[in-house]
């Protein structure tokens, strides 16, 4: 048996270092802007001038407080959010225009206490934005803002990963997914969700929101032993059919991943090695961060083996690793661990 695996074992290897040499096709960053279009021309029709100035004007210190956060210019991120909150406290927006401008801005500074480690304050935040977007939609027809209450809703899983609440997290990103596949009408979350709604989001939008929220996924199962993998994917389990046909119409490549993710639970490691080995050949194209993931079960997996070949593995997936673009850090320590523990 452990000769089967070490040809499979090289396969993959060969297969990964195949599929690293093939470009990443990341979706483009404008899927939302005919939401945003949208949005914008409603508000434009419902709105006085005055509004209209003073939101675009917030919308704009809101833009570059968030480049700042994204660059660690954390000072500056947190001058641009007082910039954009003086509309909210000088009271010239109407009550409508307010309710806006204060959504959108929760949501963004709730980013900023993200990346500071401040969790429970940006739950509070996405809750108060979710709630202000439930009352646009019901009590003034800005049902656009649906897509927004998804992303919120995508914001809570990371920050639940970040915090390692992984059960929440995991149950959550398995809730969307389900949801966004049509499987279920009902998310844990304010608001109105319903099967008609999510008919409507365009396919490469919903095709890249199940993406990210697979990578949350991803993040959350990584480096944990075999035991805790268990418990987690058996959330996964509660809330989807992972049926081996691939019948995922929503992201095809995502559903691919969660099979071997299955392979791995079950301890199945031919059918891991062999999925793994189809999975990695095709290149990162755009879900790199669940490509990552498959390389880091496969290194695990020859660790635990420690067959001839698992040395070898170890030493040439964490040379490679350094040059791999949007690698995780979790991802690259876990690789580095590996890498020195056969040293």
């Amino acid at each position: 048996m452990s000769n089967s695996y070490s040809e499979l074992i090289q396969t993959a290897l060969e297969n990964c270092q195949r599929g690293s040499r093939k470009p990443i096709q990341l979706p483009p960053g404008n899927l939302d802007r005919s939401f945003s279009q949208k949005l914008v021309t409603l508000m434009e029709s419902r709105l006085p001038l005055t509004d209209k100035l003073l939101l675009r004007w917030c919308q704009d210190a809101l833009h570059q407080a968030l480049v700042a956060a994204r660059c660690g210019q954390i000072v500056m991120a947190k001058q641009f959010f007082t910039k954009a909150r003086t509309p909210l406290e000088s009271d010239t927006l109407s009550i409508e225009g307010g309710l806006i401008c204060k959504s959108f801005h929760e949501v963004a500074e709730a980013y900023l206490d993200y990346r500071q480690s401040a969790f429970d304050q940006a739950r509070t935040r996405l809750f108060e934005g979710l709630a202000i977007d439930v009352l646009l939609e019901e009590k003034y027809g800005y049902e656009l803002l649906y897509l927004h209450r998804l992303q919120i809703a995508l914001h809570l899983v990371r920050i639940d990963v970040a915090c390692m609440c992984f059960e929440s997290a995991i149950d959550l990103a398995c809730r969307l997914l389900s949801y966004l596949e049509g499987a279920s009408e009902a998310l844990p979350l304010p608001g109105s969700w319903g099967s008609k709604r999510v008919a409507l989001l365009p396919p490469e939008l919903a095709a890249t929101m199940f993406v990210q929220i697979t990578d949350q996924v991803a993040l959350a199962l990584a480096g944990k032993n075999h035991q805790v993998t268990r418990n987690l994917f058996a959330v996964v389990s509660h809330h989807m059919q992972l049926q081996a046909d691939g019948n995922c119409q929503c992201h095809p490549r995502s559903h691919a991943w969660f099979l071997i993710k299955r392979a791995v639970v079950s301890n199945d490691i031919a059918t891991f090695l062999e999925r793994a080995s189809h999975f990695l050949t095709e290149g990162r194209a755009d879900t790199p961060l669940l490509w990552y993931a498959t390389v880091v079960d496969l290194v695990a997996l020859c660790d635990e083996l420690a067959l001839p070949e698992s040395e070898l593995v170890r030493q040439e997936i964490a040379k490679d690793a350094v040059t791999w673009e949007y690698l995780p850090q979790p991802f690259l320590t876990i690789l580095s661990g590996y890498a020195n523990s056969g040293t």
